[in-house]
């Protein structure tokens, strides 16, 4: 599908991506993702919905496969409505899911909710970060893009950091009160979008029925032709072979960690303030991306995942070799250094995906992309849960840390010839899809 501009005044123009630029890091900090829900989201299913926690992991996995499912329909809304509505669209899905959660009873509810959730989310994740790249980007790629990205989440950690602090609290009062106030912060994200500005005309047959058949079929196609490209592209193999080791091993240590704070003695009232703490910590940790980046250069990945694996295996060699409360110290500056290293990822994942795209291809790569990585995290993630049935969960962190780090210290052999090079040293077809 051939996009245009929107506006062919270019003080039009102008003024609409700097309106775009100047919404962004603050529609980011309300909408980024739920504030006020994920330090009790286990409370709230266990104690108010009387979930069972066998069935939060059904749950969860059911969640990880439809996120991986609803990016198909998320690219075909996006591309079909535009940036602009496909956000709005994203945040209203999510007001629906969280009402859901208030009214529906049970974990069938919640698998409900939670398809409805991943369908706006994916769009949302697809429509925002693209539409902020429409609206910065300059040669090569890169422009404001990272500031602006970096701004917003940094003010998104601080605002969570508070949220995460505060909802044990209110939960303690009313189990709905956290919930009742995302629902509100949803509803915010919402009105803001409406301000934002399409930079590129959307071009779609004015037909009065969806050829749904024919456009999933077009994007058939038009995948399998970005399958080919990655195929060829060094550069792109080398950074999916990255994301598919260090995204899955975030996802386990995310159930891990939950696991081992309780194992070690952490009272359930006391993860609302270590989360609060984590998420303040991953705010401000934002703030030093230029200077790791300008420190390691083409190996800040390798200094990120590295640190990340080094804290896993430290945590592992801890609780397995001592006891006691005296430990709990190095666990939370273990976790700490995770939060630091996944949330520079995320905001560095984002630029480098989208580096030397176009337009018109940038909704299909970013999604491919997506899909590859959500596909081999959720299997190593329920790999990962079976694991801690059948071994304590101490020595899971040491053995999955060893294991990330041999895999890594391959990879990031691969990537050191093929990815973080200057432009003129790509080859055409690491670089171009045509």
């Amino acid at each position: 599908m051939k996009t245009e501009l929107k506006y062919t005044d270019k003080k039009e123009l102008a003024k609409a991506r700097r309106q775009n630029a100047k919404l962004f890091p603050i529609y980011k900090m309300f909408s980024w993702d739920l504030l006020f829900f994920y330090s009790i989201e286990f409370l709230f299913y266990t104690i108010t919905k009387k979930v069972t926690p066998s069935e939060v992991l059904i749950i969860n996995g059911f969640y990880l496969l439809f996120r991986i499912v609803m990016q198909i329909p998320a690219v075909v809304i996006t591309d079909f409505l535009g940036k602009r509505k496909s956000i709005i669209l994203g945040n209203i899905l999510l007001i629906f899911y969280i009402v859901i959660l208030i009214f529906g009873p049970g974990a069938i509810s919640i698998i409900i909710a939670d398809l409805i959730f991943s369908l706006g989310y994916d769009i949302k994740t697809i429509a925002e970060s693209n539409l902020l790249y429409d609206s910065v980007s300059t040669k090569g790629g890169d422009g404001l893009y990272s500031k602006l990205d970096a701004k917003g989440g940094s003010w998104y950690y601080i605002l969570d950091g508070i949220a995460s602090l505060t909802a044990g609290y209110l939960f303690v009062i009313n189990n709905y009160i956290p919930i009742f106030i995302c629902l509100g912060f949803i509803i915010i994200s919402t009105i803001l979008s409406f301000k934002f500005k399409d930079i590129y005309e959307v071009k779609r047959k004015k037909t009065k029925k969806i050829e749904i058949g024919k456009t999933f079929k077009t994007y058939g196609k038009d995948l399998k032709s970005v399958f080919q490209f990655i195929l060829k592209s060094k550069r792109m193999k080398a950074f999916i072979l990255f994301q598919i080791v260090f995204y899955s091993l975030i996802e386990i240590m995310d159930i891990y960690n939950s696991s081992l704070l309780v194992e070690i003695g952490i009272a359930e009232e006391q993860f609302s303030m270590i989360f609060a703490v984590l998420t303040f910590i991953g705010g401000v940790s934002i703030t030093l991306k230029r200077r790791i980046e300008k420190k390691f250069k083409n190996r800040t990945l390798a200094f990120l995942s590295l640190m990340y694996i080094g804290a896993c295996i430290v945590i592992g060699i801890v609780t397995n070799g001592y006891g006691g409360k005296s430990i709990i110290p190095i666990i939370l500056i273990m976790l700490a250094i995770h939060k630091i290293c996944t949330s520079i990822w995320y905001i560095l994942e984002a630029k480098y995906v989208r580096n030397f795209t176009k337009e018109e291809v940038r909704n299909k790569i970013t999604f491919t992309y997506e899909f590859i990585g959500g596909i081999a995290a959720s299997i190593f993630s329920m790999l990962g849960g079976l694991l801690i049935d059948i071994i304590d969960v101490k020595q899971a962190f040491l053995i999955v840390g060893l294991l990330a780090l041999a895999c890594m210290i391959l990879v990031l052999d691969y990537m050191r010839t093929r990815f973080g090079l200057k432009p003129e040293e790509y080859k055409k077809e690491d670089i171009d899809l045509e």
